[in-house]
């Protein structure tokens, strides 16, 4: 579990047309959790010295060995109706090992108050509107060198990156209202939370957690093959 300490800040944004990102200083401390099959391990880092929005903070992940990711959340300001607010609009996961590449990255966020990850994004505050409290990223990049023969992504093109995210554990499932994830390079991808972010008063910890894929590599095949089949 990677835990990030983001400080304190207003309510809850309301972003407007016009927005200006900007970085603020807070608190962090990042922990990693790697779940692995049969163990998991938590470190912590930072050593509760500041760090900006914006700034990336390396750790190591179960599937990247001895090699670190780096976690970078923005902060963006809106300014609607005069009243200023600061939301977290986008986390960034970039130096990504080859290893990484067919695991799912699970990221959530946490207040100080409860142990249930709180509202990333959604298309409005009713019971019915639909929310964002996980987000689930199958990322792939081709095969590590040292594992091509009994690696499932072998025959299909992925070498410059491919990202898919869901906001359920188990399934694919996409509102793309909400939320819109990009491949920065083929060893980095970045979350966008579209609409209703959470302020940066909200924002404790991150949490990141990598595991076994248990969607992406299904739906991308059959998008996959369905796009390449003959004509």
């Amino acid at each position: 579990m990677s835990i990030l300490d983001l400080g304190t800040g207003p309510s809850r944004p309301s972003v407007g047309k016009k927005s200006t990102r900007i970085f603020l200083g807070f608190g962090l401390l990042v922990a990693v959790i790697g779940i692995g099959s049969t163990f998991a391990s938590t470190i912590s880092i930072n050593a509760n010295q500041d760090i900006e929005f914006g700034q990336g903070v390396e750790r190591t992940v179960f599937c990247g060995g001895e090699r670190s990711i780096t976690v970078t959340p923005t902060s963006t300001f809106a300014n609607s109706n005069d009243l200023g607010t600061f939301g977290l609009t986008s986390i960034t996961v970039s130096d990504i090992p080859e290893e990484c590449s067919d695991r799912n990255f699970i990221i959530k966020v946490y207040d100080n108050e409860t142990a249930t990850p709180l509202i990333l994004s959604s298309k409005g505050n009713g019971s019915n509107d639909e929310k964002m409290s996980i987000a689930n990223v199958w990322w792939a990049s081709g095969c590590p060198d040292e594992n091509e023969s009994a690696c499932r992504l072998a025959n299909y093109d992925t070498e410059d990156g491919y990202a898919l995210v869901s906001t359920q554990l188990d399934s694919y499932n996409f509102p793309d209202e909400i939320v819109r994830i990009d491949v920065d390079s083929p060893n980095a991808f970045t979350i966008n939370f579209l609409r209703n972010p959470l302020s940066s008063n909200s924002v404790k910890k991150i949490v990141i957690e990598t595991q076994n894929d248990t969607y992406g590599f299904a739906e991308y095949a059959d998008e996959y093959e369905g796009d390449n089949e003959p004509t």
